[in-house]
Parts: C-alpha cells; sequence; structure tokens
C-alpha cells in the first residue's frame, strides 16, 4: 500500500534532490542500525515523507556526513546522520512495513499469498526491534477496525479510507503535543487516506481479476479524482500551519503534496492506465 508518496524531482533544484537522496540515505543507514539489516529492504518513500514533515515541526538540527552501502560500495554518499527524528521515523516505517506484509500474507491467495506468507513468517525482527510497543498497540486496534470494516457488507471507499487516515494520523503524532501534534495527525490523516483511495484505485483492475477484495465498488475516474484532490488540499492547509524554518524542508514537502502526489495520481487514474472499464 505504501510509496505513492512522491516528489516530482525534475522540478526540484539540484541542492534539493541532494537533500532528498541524503535523508533517503540516512533513514536507510538507521533503519539497519535501529532496527535490524531487513528492515532496510523495506524503506518507502513514504516515510521519508514523515521524516520531512517531522523535521519541519520539530526544527530539530540536521547534519550530513557521508558513507558506503551495499548499494554504493567503492563510492561514498552524503548521508543525513542519526537524530532523534530519524530513529523514530526508521521504527515506525519498519512497524508499518510488518503489518503491510501480514495484511498481505491474510489477503493474497495462491501462489502470491505463499509469497507474502513466506515474507511475513521472516518478518518478526521489523516488529520486535522496532520497540514501539505503545505505537505498535495503538496500530493493532486501528488494523483490527479497518479489517472488520472491509469485511463489512456496508463497506465504502470512505469510510474504509478514514479508518487507514486515522492510523497513519497517529503515526505522524506520536510523541509530539501541542500544536505540532495536531498538525502532524492532520497532514497524517489526509495523507493517509489519499494513500488507501489511490491504492485502491491502483489495484481495482488486477483485484477484480483475482477476485480479491477492493474497496472500490466501481471504477469511476472523475469521482476518485475529485475525492483525492481533496484530500490533498486539506493536507497542505495543515502543512501551511508548520512555522516557517529551513527553506530547502519547506521546498521538499510542498513539491510532494503539490506537485509529486499530484502527478502519481494522474499517471493512475490516466484512460491510458491498464484499468477495468469506467462503470
Amino acid at each position: 500500500m505504501f510509496g505513492y508518496v512522491t516528489p516530482l524531482t525534475p522540478e526540484l533544484k539540484v541542492k534539493e534532490q541532494l537533500l532528498y537522496k541524503s535523508i533517503y540515505c540516512g533513514l536507510c543507514h538507521c533503519m539497519g542500525q535501529r532496527v535490524c539489516t531487513e528492515s532496510r529492504m523495506t524503506l518507502s518513500y513514504d516515510v521519508v515523507f514523515l521524516v520531512l514533515i517531522r523535521l519541519r515541526l520539530t526544527g530539530e538540527p540536521v547534519t550530513f556526513g557521508s558513507s558506503r552501502c551495499m548499494a554504493s560500495p567503492f563510492r561514498k554518499k552524503p548521508t543525513m546522520k542519526r537524530n532523534p527524528t530519524l530513529e523514530y521515523c526508521a521504527a515506525a516505517g519498519s512497524l508499518l512495513a510488518y503489518h503491510n506484509l501480514e495484511d498481505n500474507a491474510k489477503d493474497h491467495k495462491g501462489i502470491r499469498g505463499l509469497a507474502s506468507r513466506l515474507l511475513f513468517g521472516m518478518a518478526g525482527r521489523l516488529k520486535r526491534k522496532a520497540a514501539l510497543p505503545d505505537l505498535d498497540a495503538v496500530l493493532v486496534t486501528k488494523l483490527k477496525a479497518l479489517a472488520e470494516e472491509e469485511a463489512s457488507d456496508e463497506v465504502t471507499v470512505d469510510s474504509a479510507g478514514t479508518l487507514f487516515g486515522e492510523l497513519l494520523a497517529e503515526v505522524f503524532a506520536y510523541g509530539l503535543e501541542g500544536a505540532k501534534q495536531r498538525i502532524a495527525a492532520e497532514i497524517g490523516f489526509h495523507v493517509g487516506k489519499w494513500i488507501y483511495l489511490l491504492d485502491a484505485a491502483d489495484d481495482y483492475d488486477k483485484d477484480s481479476r483475482r477476485g480479491e477484495f477492493n474497496p472500490l465498488r466501481e471504477f469511476d475516474r472523475e469521482s476518485l479524482r475529485c475525492a483525492l484532490t481533496l484530500e490533498l488540499e486539506a493536507a497542505s492547509r495543515a502543512m501551511s500551519l508548520i512555522e516557517a524554518g529551513d527553506a530547502d524542508l519547506t521546498h521538499l514537502t510542498e513539491n510532494i503534496i503539490y506537485l509529486g502526489m499530484p502527478h502519481r495520481m494522474a499517471k493512475i487514474l490516466s484512460p491510458d492506465t491498464d484499468m477495468a472499464s469506467d462503470t
């Protein structure tokens, strides 16, 4: 379900691209150190966005170094150094990945389901090493409510999306206080709902072919485009409440909300995309 929250790279300045890559690499290294090596394989762009929002809200100083990794064993790359924001996001991202693997193992059938179950069987360390039991308890409660909603005859993409938005709001706001907590929760809620809606649209055709669950009863591009745009607008209003800070971090988050996510949405909702025909 993750991987939709990305920047529109051609519209970034060179220094902003470098900053984004440095944060991505720093998060990857931090996941390996803070959680476990396996967690690095679950890194998603959505968690990088979480890092960006939390950095803007906390105003935490950011420092950079350089390091090598398996993807670049011979040349060092600029890398954001570990700090409390990276450590939290590494752990929270690992928890989300664990529960995503668990959900896939339950939902998928056949060879795809077997592969998902095998992957989930090896994912226990993600949850243990994340060591955020209170957040995990909240996620379990929210995911149980979401599973019950998805199993209901009354389920709609809006009702299920709202529950997923509430889940991501908890992740964004965890450990923050006051106005920062409220802003983070609002951004997390609307980005989470946007992800759920777009994922349902993205999976609609293959779910229909495989006879698997999809919360969309029909694929109406214009209705989906309107609903997704409303979620982005709400997320952008919440983001505008963050106090002014580092200009490059601000430009990165604005690029993602105003350009990157709409671009991804347009590609998935394009009539040229391989989807079931509109009804």
